[in-house]
Order: C-alpha cells, then sequence, then structure tokens
C-alpha cells in the first residue's frame, strides 16, 4: 500500500512516489519548515513487523549518516510515524545511471568521470569502515547536473 499525496508526517509533506525496492518504496516530500524536498524511503507494509528488516533499516540509515561525501546521498534523519519508520535523505533529481545509460550510451569521457566519482564515493566510505556491498547501476543516481549519487546502503556493512 502506498502513501498518499499529501500526507503529513511531522514538517514532511508526501508529494508523490518516485521509487520502489526490496525493502521499500521511496518518495518525493516537501520538508515544510526548510521549504525544501527531500526524499523519504519507508519500509515495505510487508515487512514492518520483521524485527530483522527493522534493524537492517535503522542500520541502513546510521552507516549513510556517517558518510559526508559528494557522491554519496545524504541522511538527514530517521524516525517513525505510527509505527513506520522511514528515513528522510536528500533528494536527488535526475536519473539512475541504469535509466541513463539505457536511453543513450555514455561517453568514454562520461564513463571515466562517472566510474572516477563512484570510486571516490566508494573509497570514502571504505575508509570508514563501511562496504556498500549493492553497487549497481540502479543505485547509482546521475544529477541534472552530471553529478554522481551513490545510493541505498541498505546491504552494507561495517568491516570492522
Amino acid at each position: 500500500m502506498s502513501v498518499l499525496a499529501g500526507t503529513k508526517l511531522g514538517r514532511y509533506e508526501i508529494r508523490s512516489k518516485i521509487g520502489q525496492g526490496g525493502m521499500g518504496e521511496v518518495y518525493l516530500a516537501e520538508d515544510t519548515t526548510l521549504g525544501r524536498p527531500v526524499a523519504i524511503k519507508f519500509i515495505s507494509l510487508d515487512s514492518m513487523g520483521n524485527e530483522d528488516v527493522n534493524k537492517r533499516f535503522l542500520r541502513e540509515a546510521q552507516i549513510a549518516a556517517q558518510l559526508d561525501h559528494p557522491n554519496i546521498c545524504t541522511v538527514h534523519e530517521v524516525a517513525d510515524e505510527n509505527g513506520r519508520s522511514f528515513i528522510v535523505m536528500q533528494y536527488v533529481e535526475g536519473e539512475t545511471l541504469d535509466a541513463r545509460m539505457k536511453r543513450k550510451p555514455l561517453s568514454i569521457s562520461e564513463s571515466v568521470d562517472t566510474a572516477t566519482a563512484i570510486a571516490d564515493a566508494l573509497t570514502e566510505a571504505h575508509n570508514r569502515g563501511i562496504i556498500h556491498r549493492d553497487i549497481k547501476p540502479a543505485n547509482i543516481m546521475i544529477t541534472i547536473r552530471d553529478q554522481v549519487k551513490v545510493m541505498d546502503f541498505g546491504l552494507a556493512r561495517l568491516s570492522q
């Protein structure tokens, strides 16, 4: 079951659904206090009662929140509303690398720049003891300014 547009979660107001993955759904929302768009990721309704999924979801937020890098999506907060946990993160306007490659092949220069940015983001994560474990084109966003953002730390592990 989807979250309806107009639903309010504290200072956030849902605008529309923008994605779905194995663990949950992602929505575009507005931070009404700061007047900015954010992305909100919810645990899927099927998984809400699963304690392991809830722990993994919280761990995703905690791990990603440790990272401050221009090529990694920023986590703003994790919260709970009516028993449903959610992660509030930077809204990245653009398209996945997967969609971009299907739409038009990357040039050699674009490929090198994209790979370099991904490697830089992963180096930062690894330097902090974090292993992403789910790098794939669907988890990489290319912004409208052609900046690369690594997303979805749901399967990440601490290496220590």
